[in-house]
């Protein structure tokens, strides 16, 4: 899905040569946060699904975006690096905790999916710091996203949904952070898998003959 998105936002990224991709970096974390406080607003009123929603779909669009510029214009940087990766922690975080208290949420799935969520990436930038290479293997920051945005449109259509498993009634949101916790964890699994697998090649490739 990431490369759908890169190919989706390159012909709007050719239009943006005067724009510094440090900008767009800082409109995602903006419009993630907001995003984020949305979601617990939702409390109040079911409305505030659809703000954020597309608050999330203008955060995902600035982060896709913030790259594919850089590349295209040769504004690549470590400091530049160092930013988006650590907004787009911060934009994680933001959209977890509003969706952990969210309308109808339980707090502790939504911690507990929050935790799970930074753990895998970052497996995926310690994957790149030892061996060179980002590993993008499993649910990505793209699939995450497009699973949030359809969440709340279906949470405003249907808000305040219970579905009934096994006898209880279970949340929208609690069924939704289930699914996105299990694709997280078998995201994390297969990356650990290749981490390791890969590490360990490379130990051996470095030993001298005897």
């Amino acid at each position: 899905m990431r490369d759908f998105f890169i190919r989706l936002f390159t012909p709007l990224a050719r239009r943006m040569s005067g724009i510094n991709p440090d900008i767009l970096t800082f409109v995602s974390l903006a419009a993630g946060i907001l995003a984020g406080f949305s979601y617990a607003a939702t409390r109040t009123n079911p409305w505030f699904y659809l703000a954020g929603g597309c608050l999330l779909a203008l955060s995902g669009a600035a982060d896709s975006l913030d790259g594919i510029v850089a590349r295209m214009y040769g504004h690549v940087s470590r400091k530049g690096d160092f930013l988006d990766h650590f907004c787009d922690r911060l934009v994680d975080i933001a959209i977890l905790s509003g969706l952990a208290f969210s309308a109808d949420a339980t707090p502790v799935f939504g911690l507990a999916l929050a935790l799970l969520v930074l753990l895998n990436s970052y497996l995926g930038t310690q994957i790149e710091a030892t061996l060179g290479s980002r590993s993008y293997d499993g649910t990505g920051k793209a699939e995450f996203f497009v699973g949030f945005i359809l969440f709340s449109f279906l949470a405003l259509i249907f808000p305040g949904t219970v579905l009934e498993l096994s006898g209880r009634g279970i949340a929208l949101v609690d069924i939704f952070m289930a699914v996105v916790f299990l694709a997280t964890l078998s995201s994390l699994v297969r990356r650990f898998s290749l981490g390791l697998k890969e590490s360990v090649a490379m130990d051996s490739e470095e030993q001298p003959e005897k």
